[in-house]
């Protein structure tokens, strides 16, 4: 059962341009408000979680010119994904036309006209209406008429939709015909009549796919309606009537171009990592995409020998477009900050407060490029951060029994509930299309509301993700530790250089989402000597891109094997960003364990989370140094997160799976989780009842301490709730000592 809190936030909050800045450079704030002033404060941010047991929240208050109460507006975002091909004269002057695609609708019965192809209010739209129906509409702002087919379309089934209009006689056509899956099947629907003489055809301003029409908001942005659910392939558009003899060739796959009057034809199969859409026709009547549509998918042909769009590009040729897709909120800023050139590297946000409510907008300053002002980086996740944005499984499954889950009481954090009433913020890659589509693509450029200093997660009821990033950097400071903070984004595009001039890199809890560039470099450290401290759990887990041309946005292609919660078509895994391979690193043959020692072992919650029993290899003298002033035979059964240090997603050493030969298991929680820790999904070869932590050894986290070449070294502690434990009992206690002991060893 779902607990909901009856209270609501209000609207006050924002997001950054983009995730770190450097000292003597600048950083924007985009800012929606309810209030007409707000007060704005730039903090450095040490601890957010207010828990009693712990040391409280920390923060601190930073001089800067930003200090002081700003204006406030509400600011618009539009979703819905579609292309838009400028106004040209041979749009303008189009009377008849013919225009013909294929289409394969995935919410058909949406109760409101869907185009899928259209020159708005002055000209012709093609879709299908409120009742799922292939309609053809055709007018100008006084008088429009359509025709409508004779039943409505099935979702998840391809068309060939074509629709003609001749002034001359006035005759409008539709036909609409399923590709067939059975010899007698057949699902076509063909109408035509005269329009009325007031009826007067017009090409519009430009041309709209996936869309019905734009209009201007009252702040002057366009908004577009109607927006199509669902795949579009290959449209053409021609400046005459075709016979219904051209329209079958042009079924049977007649090249365009050798039918008379073409003057469009959008090929979708190249261009897949831009939002340009090219027009083949010679006519250069070339697109734009808007609000980033799935690419290089298949179209209403596979071969089934295609399983890379690399090897055979014209079998990609259809674009899926979504009513609920964003790419860039589009906000204007509102706060431009100049960060000071000797402001230190950490974790900030500028804070917001009216009217008794408040805001954290987190960014992320460091050293400036070249350079290091400290031995320690701190290497901050921001691209899982990204990929979980605004996660929303919760709100989508509410009516679930989560005690079969944990028994820990499910309370939706009031960020969570905003975003669930404000789905135009977009939602995370472990979400849902609203028509139930994976959703592949995540972007920045929008408020992320569960990267915030005081979020809780709905499973722990604690901090996750960004907030438990704060545990760390409060045990630094408590400890003394002088430290610079990186994040993911700064590493995929300075990459190794980024890391060489550091004795030690400690991750964050999370780091789940890599990219190529990413793990190349973090390789290239390890190889020259570099001594890592993995600090969390399913680290190094899913392949993921930057987009080239906006790297605002990440793309992920779940793949069809792994712990996900939708699958890719298993011709579909490539990723449009760069061509390669998705899915997890492990079928990349990329193990995390070759990186860390450990990989992705299970995942569980419950208030009574173990700690680690000291195994032998605790007392070889290779590892004295880590063990120095503790003799507790238990580590960590103790924090903030669960009552204790194995909690959440945890890692295990594998030799098979890539775990160096000489690596060293510390200890382990082997044997001490409950039912509701489950395997992973990936290490299930068969189905059996010996699943859970009362009965599977592979159910585990294993501390692991390997040295390196070159005189590198690393050591994991890997479980997500791990760092939660280093402040209990004001950091004396023994996962504290040990990490101390380690990271004073490593930058040495």
């Amino acid at each position: 059962m779902v607990h909901k809190p009856t209270e609501r936030r209000a609207e006050l909050l924002g997001y950054t341009d983009h995730p770190s800045v450097m000292p003597g450079g600048q950083i924007s704030f985009m800012i929606s408000s309810e209030f007409p002033e707000f007060e704005a404060q730039l903090v450095r941010l040490i601890h957010g979680d207010s828990n009693p047991a712990g040391p409280g929240w920390k923060d601190q208050l930073v001089d800067a010119p930003v200090n002081k109460r700003w204006q406030g507006q509400r600011q618009e975002t539009h979703v819905g994904s579609h292309i838009e091909i400028p106004s040209h004269r041979m749009l303008t002057g189009l009377r008849s036309f013919t225009t013909q695609l294929w289409i394969k609708p995935s919410v058909p019965l949406l109760g409101h006209d869907q185009g899928a192809i259209s020159t708005g209010s002055a000209g012709f739209t093609i879709g299908v209406d409120a009742h799922g129906r292939p309609f053809a509409e055709v007018g100008n702002a006084r008088c429009r008429e359509r025709v409508t087919g004779t039943h409505a379309l099935r979702a998840g089934t391809w068309y060939f939709l074509a629709a003609s209009y001749d002034t001359a006689s006035r005759r409008i056509s539709l036909v609409a015909k399923g590709a067939p899956r059975w010899p007698l099947e057949d699902s076509s629907q063909s109408v035509d009549r005269i329009l009325a003489p007031e009826v007067e055809s017009g090409g519009g301003e430009g041309l709209l796919i996936a869309a019905v029409a734009q209009h201007r908001t009252q702040i002057g942005r366009t908004a577009t309606t109607g927006h199509w659910n669902g795949r579009i392939e290959r449209p053409r558009l021609y400046d005459r009537a075709l016979s219904r003899t051209d329209l079958e060739r042009l079924e049977s796959g007649t090249d365009a171009k050798k039918i008379d009057g073409l003057v469009g034809e959008w090929d979708f199969a190249s261009d897949f990592a831009s939002d340009h859409v090219r027009d083949s026709s010679g006519r250069r009547l070339h697109g734009r995409c808007i609000n980033y549509p799935t690419r290089a998918l298949l179209g209403h042909e596979w071969d089934r020998e295609t399983y890379d769009y690399r090897e055979n590009p014209g079998m990609y040729c259809s674009i899926e477009f979504h009513d609920d897709d964003i790419e860039d909120c589009g906000w204007e800023p509102t706060i431009k900050l100049a960060v000071a050139d000797d402001l230190r590297s950490g974790i900030y946000a500028l804070h917001l407060r009216a009217g008794g409510a408040e805001d954290y907008i987190p960014f992320f300053v460091r050293p400036k490029r070249g350079t290091a002002t400290a031995r320690i980086a701190y290497l901050i996740p921001t691209v899982t951060y990204q990929a979980y944005a605004n996660e929303s499984v919760l709100n989508s499954s509410q009516d679930t029994d989560w005690s079969i889950m944990t028994d820990i009481k499910v309370v939706p954090d009031l960020y969570d509930i905003y975003v669930w009433e404000h789905p135009e913020l977009g939602l995370s890659i472990y979400d849902l299309h609203a028509d139930k589509s994976g959703i592949n693509y995540s972007s920045w450029k929008r408020p992320i509301l569960n990267m915030r200093p005081s979020h809780r997660f709905w499973v722990t009821a604690a901090p996750r993700h960004f907030p438990a990033e704060l545990y760390v950097t409060d045990w630094f400071e408590a400890m003394g530790h002088e430290y610079d903070v990186i994040t993911d984004h700064d590493l995929h595009e300075d990459g190794a250089n980024l890391l060489s001039r550091y004795k030690v890199v400690v991750t964050g809890s999370h780091p789940e989402y890599w990219t190529t560039a990413m793990m190349d470099a973090l390789e290239s450290y390890q190889a020259s000597g570099g001594r890592l401290v993995y600090l969390g759990g399913n680290g190094f887990y899913w392949v993921t891109a930057f987009d080239p041309e906006r790297p605002h946005i990440i793309e992920v292609r779940r793949g069809y094997a792994s712990s996900r919660v939708w699958n890719s078509h298993a011709a579909e895994v490539h990723l449009a960003s760069t061509g390669e391979k998705g899915g997890i690193w492990r079928f990349r043959g990329r193990n995390p364990n070759q990186i860390t020692g450990v990989g992705f072992a299970a995942q569980g919650w419950n208030t009574d989370t173990p700690g680690f029993t000291r195994l032998p290899d605790s007392r070889h003298p290779r590892a004295a140094f880590i063990f120095e002033g503790v003799d507790d035979e238990v580590i960590g059964k103790f924090g903030l997160v669960m009552n204790g240090a194995a909690g959440d997603e945890i890692d295990r050493m594998d030799h098979v799976l890539g775990t160096p030969v000489h690596a060293m298991r510390l200890a382990t929680s082997q044997g001490s989780h409950s039912r509701y820790y489950m395997l992973t999904h990936e290490d299930v070869l068969t189905t059996h009842p010996q699943m859970d932590g009362t009965n599977n050894p592979n159910v585990r986290a294993d501390i692991c301490y390997f040295e390196g070449p070159n005189g590198g070294a690393v050591f994991s502690v890997p479980a997500i709730s791990a760092s939660g434990s280093l402040s209990h009992d004001n950091y004396h206690n023994n996962l504290s000592r040990i990490l101390d002991n380690v990271i004073r060893r490593f930058v040495q």
